[in-house]
């Protein structure tokens, strides 16, 4: 059970009742719970993992809230706890082949910060998924991989012209999935 009082570390505020220590953070969890979650599905493409990272970042939120600095704004931090918990979920699950890859998921992450990007990547997330796995391969060694798209076509036993007009193709998709996706407001 928690405590009746307690002390915020940030503030040096006298003790409060447990009621407003829980009214605070499920004010701020409320507020900021939609734009949490769709961070964490433009992360990861299932539904239910999505659901149980949500669940997991709550429990470390409500956990750390003794040391949640209140001049900081509160969704960057959720964030971060969130990342933490979508990589030990990543590194964790034996479903990781139809998982996006570490590297692409700090990519997303670290652009995330536009705040309006949020429904673009929430879509973006939807129509990556939509891809098949050959596809999203092509992605991941194209724009993150060591190596340029020459040694890539090489790979494949294919050109680079030929690579190019994939990666053309799958941009063109993408962004036609994303613009229907937000026209229809489903970016989910």
């Amino acid at each position: 059970m928690p405590p009746t009082n307690y002390r915020r570390r940030d503030t040096g505020l006298m003790s409060q009742p447990t009621s407003s220590r829980q009214d605070e953070f499920a004010k701020q969890f409320i507020a900021n719970q939609g734009r949490l979650y769709g961070f964490i599905a433009t992360m990861l493409p299932h539904r239910d993992d999505a659901e149980e990272v949500l669940q997991r970042t709550s429990l470390v939120l409500w956990q750390k809230w003794d040391s949640y600095e209140s001049t900081r704004p509160f969704l960057p931090w959720a964030r971060g706890i969130a990342h933490h918990e979508i990589r030990n979920l990543l590194r964790r699950s034996e479903r990781r082949n139809v998982h996006l890859s570490e590297p692409i998921v700090e990519m997303l992450a670290a652009e995330f910060d536009d705040e309006g990007a949020a429904e673009r990547t929430e879509a973006l997330s939807a129509c990556l998924e939509q891809l098949k796995p050959k596809q999203r391969h092509l992605l991941e060694q194209c724009y993150l991989g060591p190596h340029g798209i020459n040694a890539v076509a090489e790979a494949m036993n294919s050109t680079a012209a030929a690579v190019y007009m994939r990666l053309h193709r799958m941009r063109k998709i993408l962004v036609e999935c994303i613009n229907r996706r937000m026209a229809q407001g489903l970016a989910q």
